[in-house]
C-alpha cells in the first residue's frame, strides 16, 4: 500500500493538485491523521456523466453532479479513488472511496468538484473556522480561501511558518522535489451523508464558488 505523507483534508486538496503532479496537506482534525492511496476502488476515468450510476455503485452512496455550470464551466472527466485514512503510526482507521469531478472552462482555472463520504472518526478536532458561509438551498456552505506551501523532507519551519500554520489556512506538505507555493479557493457542504468540496486556483471567488455549490444542490441526486 501507498501511503502518502499528507495530512487530511479527506484527500480532497490532492484531487486537484494532481492535476499539477504534486500533493499537499490539510489539517482537519485535532491529532494527526494521514491519507493515502488503498487497493481497490474504480480508478478508471470516465468522460460521460451516464457512467454516474455505475460509481455509485462502486462507491456506496449517491452523488449530485451537473454537465456545466451557469458561469460556462463544463464537466470534462470523473474518477473514483480508492483511499484510508491512518493514524500517527499508519494503522487504518478507515477506508472509503471517493468520486472526484473535473470541470473546466476557457482562459479559467480548472475546477474540481470531489465528493467523500461522511468520516466517522474518533477524536476529530475542529478545522479553521471558514472565510464566510451562506445558506444555498436551505444548506450551509462554507468558503475559504487556503496557502499550501510544498517542502522538501528534511525542510525544517520556521517562526513565521509556525505563526502561520497556528492562525489557519497555511498548511505545508513534506516530499516535495523543490519547494513551491500554491492559494487555493474552495466551498464546502454536507448533503445526504456525503461532503462535496468544490477547489480551485485562489483566483475564483466566493461569490462564484457559492453560486456553484448552489448549481449542484439543486440539481439533485442523479
Amino acid at each position: 500500500m501507498k501511503i502518502i505523507r499528507k495530512p487530511l483534508r479527506v484527500a480532497l486538496i490532492a484531487a486537484l493538485l494532481s492535476l499539477l503532479m504534486i500533493g499537499t496537506a490539510y489539517a482537519a482534525f485535532g491529532r494527526p491523521r494521514w491519507t493515502g492511496t488503498r487497493p481497490g476502488g474504480d480508478v478508471a476515468e470516465y468522460t460521460d456523466l451516464a457512467a454516474r450510476g455505475r460509481m455509485e455503485k462502486t462507491v456506496g452512496y449517491p452523488f449530485r453532479a451537473v454537465e456545466h455550470f451557469q458561469n460556462g464551466y463544463v464537466f470534462r472527466k470523473m474518477r473514483v479513488a480508492g483511499e484510508a485514512v491512518f493514524d500517527e503510526a499508519y494503522n487504518v482507521l478507515q477506508e472509503y472511496d471517493s468520486v472526484h469531478l473535473y470541470y473546466e472552462k476557457p482562459g479559467a482555472p480548472g475546477l474540481t468538484v470531489s465528493v467523500s463520504p461522511v468520516l466517522d472518526l474518533p477524536d476529530r478536532g475542529k478545522a479553521p473556522a471558514p472565510g464566510g458561509t451562506r445558506t444555498v438551498e436551505g444548506i450551509e456552505v462554507r468558503f475559504s480561501r487556503d496557502h499550501y506551501r510544498l517542502v522538501p523532507e528534511d525542510y525544517e519551519k520556521t517562526e513565521a511558518d509556525l505563526a502561520a500554520e497556528a492562525a489557519g489556512h497555511y498548511y505545508i506538505s513534506f516530499g516535495a522535489d523543490e519547494e513551491a507555493e500554491y492559494d487555493f479557493s474552495f466551498a464546502s457542504f454536507t448533503l445526504d451523508g456525503a461532503e462535496y468540496t468544490l477547489m480551485a486556483d485562489g483566483a475564483l471567488d466566493e461569490e462564484t464558488l457559492f453560486a456553484m455549490a448552489g448549481e449542484l444542490i439543486a440539481a439533485g441526486p442523479g
